[in-house]
């Protein structure tokens, strides 16, 4: 019930299947009734004392005169009252399988959309954290095995109601055999406990090798010409069919464990109602039990007692093999290590004056302090250049900007306004980033320009590919700009990736650009058109760039320089040259 009400689905719901299920047992009942007056008028040939029965007698009263005082007649209408009795129960049972099959997939529908949704409010720390292969197979499997029970809730109501109506016709028959049969069920309860224990046990080993299995899979098939330049194809292979062997092995153990409860119920069932019948037999006497017709039907129903009961060990069997699975999505509902970014309440306009640095300090959840102390401001209008060796924590700064990670309170602050008090949507509009890591999707190359846009006119679209340096590329290709690039832009080079970066970052027309590291991994003569379109498109905008050819910002208003996550140097190129510090050393390696 606590998922359902997470995915802010109604448990009400549930009662027109649990209405249905209940007329389905009523009439089921009332079929079993029925059955015990059929067969002893049928084998007395004699249907008279229909007239006389208690419950039967103030319907059959009813039937006309013609009918009543024919044998054959009360034998038509009972036998065709019974078929129609059991044609009711039948359809009301497939409606209540289909009402409960509905209420499932939607359960299901909302529950993917709900962890998806939370999974898309989680910190990037989050996932920085844990591994994307888990998700997938949450978001896959785990979902529906968690969700399991609601599928099979029908056949659990209908198997309690026809229990009860099956015990109100057994204690009509004889209240005394009832009463010497109903220790069969606690038995039977005993045996499938011992199953279930078992089960549980097992289903979380199950959800634990499902995990390994997608975290493999999604790993190996994302780093395949790691795996294709090392020739590990045979170990991998081997590796993934070990992970997937231990969970055949485990999910063998668990169906073996559910296949076996049905053939316990029904062997223990068999022995215990065959014994407790004949003991009741020779200890009562068959008179003061009931007629040989209704003691048939009452070992009848103790043997569909036993089926309807064996319903309910498969259902506790089935929340005993989900509680794996259903652990780890509940997982996902509790706040505690998700690293939220949450944003205030204030709206941004644009950046009027400054973007300030007092005091930041950073570090991530291994308690390693990244950035340390800083203090420095990034001016409205000009362009600020980062600079240090690798683990200097530049791109931790850019990422505290782009608030993928939340920053201490009171360390940033835009024109005056501490960060987390503007509205994450406000603000990331007036800011745009061209990372050396160019996240593409497997789309078009114009859905991937216009990423997060609607409705952008063709005009745009093709005036920032001519500033971005992209015109005579896609004028080649046979589709134009409904080019499929491939997964993550696999048919793009590294410069066009680049390039289609930095036409989405015009695109989006933020006053503030971030560039990190654009063109780190480009040859000269790539890097010299990507700094062409960089040039034109810092134009009029406050940009930060991280730069790791120090010739890309000669033109630099401010270049601050980073070691060990702090400060120690800031000024313009001329002055840092002059300094002769850290800045002029890295100078001087780069100027062959």
């Amino acid at each position: 019930m606590y998922l359902l009400r997470r995915i802010h689905i109604s448990p009400a719901y549930l009662l027109i299947p649990i209405s249905l299920s209940l007329l389905s047992a009523a009439f089921e009942g009332a079929g079993m009734g029925l059955l015990i007056p059929i067969l002893n008028g049928f084998l007395q040939q004699n249907f008279a004392f229909a007239k006389e029965t208690p419950y039967l007698s103030d319907i059959v009263n009813l039937l006309p005169d013609s009918v009543l005082n024919s044998d054959r007649m009360l034998f038509v209408v009972m036998l065709v009252g019974f078929i129609v009795i059991y044609t009711l129960k039948n359809v009301l049972r497939f409606l209540s399988v289909v009402t409960t099959s509905y209420f499932s997939e939607r359960s299901l529908h909302h529950l993917r959309k709900t962890l998806f949704t939370q999974y898309l409010s989680f910190g990037k720390l989050f996932f920085d954290t844990t591994n994307i292969g888990h998700h997938s197979t949450l978001l896959m499997d785990f979902t529906k095995w968690a969700l399991t029970p609601l599928s099979s809730i029908d056949k659990l109501i209908n198997a309690m109601f026809s229990l009860v109506a099956y015990l109100v016709v057994m204690f009509v028959i004889s209240w005394r055999l009832t009463l010497v049969a109903l220790p069969l069920f606690v038995l039977l309860h005993y045996a499938v406990r011992f199953i279930m224990i078992r089960v549980k046990a097992l289903s979380r080993a199950m959800a634990k090798r499902g995990s390994e299995l997608g975290k493999k899979s999604i790993e190996i098939l994302s780093t395949i010409p790691l795996v294709k330049s090392y020739r590990t194809e045979h170990r991998e292979q081997k590796l993934y069919a070990d992970i997937s062997n231990e969970k055949a092995k485990i999910d063998f153990q668990v169906r073996t464990l559910q296949a076996l409860l049905l053939p316990v119920q029904e062997i223990i069932t068999l022995f215990v109602a065959t014994g407790i019948l004949m003991g009741a037999l020779a200890f009562f006497g068959r008179e003061q039990i009931a007629s040989a017709p209704a003691i048939i039907v009452y070992f009848y129903i103790v043997l569909n007692a036993s089926n309807k009961f064996g319903a309910l060990s498969a259902f506790r069997s089935t929340l005993a093999a989900c509680t794996g699975p259903l652990d780890e999505v509940l997982i996902l509902f509790d706040d505690s290590s998700k690293y939220f970014v949450r944003g205030g309440d204030k709206k941004f306009a644009g950046l009027k004056h400054e973007i300030e640095f007092k005091n930041l300090s950073f570090g991530y959840a291994d308690d390693r302090t990244v950035l340390k102390n800083l203090s420095f401001t990034f001016k409205k209008g000009k362009m600020t250049a980062i600079v240090g060796p690798t683990g200097a924590g530049k791109s931790t700064l850019i990422s505290l900007l782009m608030r993928y990670y939340d920053c201490p309170e009171k360390s940033i602050f835009v024109d005056g306004t501490d960060i987390r008090e503007l509205t994450l949507d406000s603000y990331l509009h007036h800011v745009a980033l061209v990372s050396q890591e160019t996240l593409l999707l497997h789309d078009s190359l114009r859905n991937n320009i216009t990423y997060g846009l609607d409705d952008v006119p063709d005009a745009k679209v093709y005036e920032v590919i001519e500033r971005a340096r992209l015109a005579d590329y896609i004028a080649q290709l046979p589709d134009g700009l409904n080019t499929l690039i491939g997964d993550r832009g696999v048919k793009l080079s590294g410069g066009e990736k680049q390039r289609v970066s930095i036409a989405r970052a015009l695109l989006k027309g933020s006053d503030i650009l971030i560039l990190d590291e654009a063109t780190s991994s480009l040859d000269s003569k790539t890097e010299q058109l990507i700094q062409g379109a960089i040039d034109d498109a810092i134009q009029g905008r406050t940009a930060i760039v991280i730069a790791h050819r120090l010739s890309t910002i000669k033109h630099a208003d401010t270049i601050v320089v980073f070691e060990n996550g702090g400060l120690i140097e800031e000024g313009t190129l001329d002055e840092l040259l002059e300094n002769k510090g850290t800045f002029s050393e890295l100078w001087e390696q780069q100027k062959f």
